[in-house]
């Protein structure tokens, strides 16, 4: 098991995706302490977030982020 925190800060969707997918591995193992699950639950939950913003779509009109 590593025990290492990730900044998503400058990630791409591919980077976060798969951060996203390491960590539910993590949970599903199960093979962890409380605490180490809560915090890759809080880091799973904010990664999850920035990929429903980035990935929005709206209604349909196309917006450039700078």
């Amino acid at each position: 098991m590593t025990d290492t925190t990730h900044s998503s800060t400058g990630a791409s969707i591919a980077d976060k995706t798969d951060r996203l997918e390491e960590i539910i591995a993590q949970l599903e193992d199960g093979d962890l302490s409380l605490a180490r699950a809560k915090e890759l639950h809080t880091e799973g939950s904010t990664l999850l977030e920035e990929l429903e913003t980035e990935l929005e779509i709206g209604d349909g009109e196309i917006i450039e982020h700078e």
